[in-house]
């Protein structure tokens, strides 16, 4: 047990100093772009949330409003699966698209998610979960209030990770060799660049048990805001392992926050 501590604090102390040194002027530029664009979807989903929980609480008794606010909110977001309206008991009063509106008066209370806002009636920026639509996805939440500042529910957007990542990074030019990945607080990649690594949690999948350099790194990056450390992995489309850098920062909205990495191949 006592070398496995030693390794680990090793491990740390090894990628704490590299924290300070970046990299190429290219990946540098790409990681500090990435950050900018998905902060900027972040910043607008947060405006969104907030503005469509306003107009709710104020007009809860006029259904037909309550209906077009949970459509606008879905409005004009390509990473959105369906928006909606959960009263203060957990129940799906409105649900849009209208494919989902089958789904209106189902009791989400017991979801880990929902029961989360019930409880602490706080904005939420979600991990990855399973939801009644039978698909794995994250959640925007925010909760709504009264006139009388009374919880009265929620307003929520469903959403795919992969897909809000690559509409905020559309037409990002990569150099040569240099990857995007957007990592959540357990390790798992909700986007890649390289599509074959999307939804892995590296710090449990199978497929990077023989790169403890990368798990160690992971776990790292994880735990800390920014910085940057070398790993070995296989280059995209081969065989070859090779060394690699990562650079990260991070983004984040209410409870939740993402890593947003970019990696580059080591110069001989």
């Amino acid at each position: 047990m006592k070398s496995v501590i030693t390794i680990v604090v090793s491990v740390m102390i090894f990628f704490s100093a590299s924290s300070t040194m970046f990299g190429s002027d290219t990946a540098t530029a790409t990681l500090d772009e990435a950050v900018k664009r998905i902060s900027a979807v972040l910043k607008e989903v947060d405006k969104s949330l907030s503005g469509a929980a306003g107009r709710i609480g104020k007009g809860l008794d006029a259904q037909s409003d309550l209906r077009g606010a949970i459509k606008g909110l879905c409005a004009g977001k390509p990473y959105a699966i369906d928006c909606s309206f959960v009263n203060a008991k957990g129940v799906i009063e409105i649900m849009e698209p209208e494919k989902y509106r089958k789904h209106e008066g189902a009791n989400l209370s017991a979801q880990a998610v929902t029961a989360g806002i019930m409880k602490n009636k706080k904005p939420v920026f979600s991990e990855l979960f399973i939801g009644i639509e039978e698909t794995q996805a994250a959640l925007f939440g925010y909760p709504v209030f009264n006139a009388r500042n009374e919880f009265v529910g929620s307003v929520g957007i469903y959403f795919t990770p992969e897909f809000l990542a690559k509409d905020a990074l559309k037409g990002l030019t990569l150099g040569k060799g240099i990857m995007i990945l957007v990592i959540q607080g357990d390790g798992t990649h909700v986007f890649s660049s390289d599509p074959a690594q999307s939804r892995r949690n590296v710090l449990k999948s199978a497929e990077y048990q023989g790169f403890p350099e990368l798990k160690g790194l992971v776990g790292y990056i994880v735990s800390q805001e920014e910085g940057s450390g070398p790993y070995r992995y296989v280059k995209p489309g081969t065989q070859q392992v090779i060394k690699k850098k990562a650079h990260w920062k991070t983004v984040s909205l209410y409870d939740g926050f993402w890593r947003i990495v970019v990696t580059e191949p080591e110069k001989p």
